[in-house]
């Protein structure tokens, strides 16, 4: 595992929709607890090696082991007022071959299918291969885990194949699928999504086109 240099740093990333910033325990924990806890939490966690979290406190704690990890890049998604509707994660990164992992997705419910739930991967991916000119990203989620796996695809992830047994989640054994896209094929997707999250491709709030 790469260690997470000064450039790797959470920084503001702003959209149309919404944006990305650090995420912040002493500023977020409240928040994404409210909105990652309570009748839909078992849903959230599911294939989240820990959670859901029995209390505020506790998932405050949890955010900040989280951040106080150095290989790892936090982001939050947020509203246009800054106020936190999620979280992602970059990890796994290999400077030597310019390969990193995009993990830890957390989509709380007001986040799912909306035009910034797509644009907040745009935004990341923009800052991963135009900023920071690497040449790899890497998508793994666990087999049971569809909407992952959807989503991988939809914004232009290529299937490499299946890690068999590769993790225990809460005592279940899940087979791992890889996905990824390359530098190469970036400026493709990034058109295309560029395109979808224009504001001429919605009527009242729905898609003309979509993202495929």
């Amino acid at each position: 595992m790469g260690v997470a240099s000064d450039a790797l740093r959470p920084t503001i990333l702003t959209g149309q929709w919404g944006l990305l910033r650090p995420l912040e325990a002493a500023r977020d924990a409240a928040d994404l607890y409210r909105l990652t806890h309570g009748a839909h939490a078992a849903e959230l966690w599911a294939d989240m090696k820990i959670g859901p979290f029995p209390s505020g406190a506790a998932f405050r704690t949890h955010l900040e082991d989280m951040l106080a990890d150095p290989s790892r890049s936090f982001f939050a998604i947020a509203a246009p007022d800054g106020a936190a509707l999620g979280w992602l994660c970059l990890m796994e990164v290999q400077w030597a071959h310019l390969s990193m992992e995009l993990g830890y997705v957390m989509f709380g419910p007001p986040l799912q299918r909306t035009r910034l739930a797509t644009e907040a991967f745009f935004l990341i991916m923009s800052h991963i291969f135009d900023d920071l000119a690497f040449e790899r990203l890497e998508w793994p989620c666990a087999a049971s885990n569809l909407k992952s796996r959807k989503a991988a695809s939809r914004l232009g992830f290529q299937f490499e194949g299946l890690m068999r047994h590769k993790l225990i989640l809460k005592g279940v054994t899940h087979d791992i699928p890889l996905y990824s896209l390359l530098a190469t094929e970036w400026p493709a997707r990034k058109l295309a999504m560029q395109r979808w999250l224009s504001p001429s491709n919605f009527i009242n709030g729905e898609q003309i086109s979509p993202l495929g």
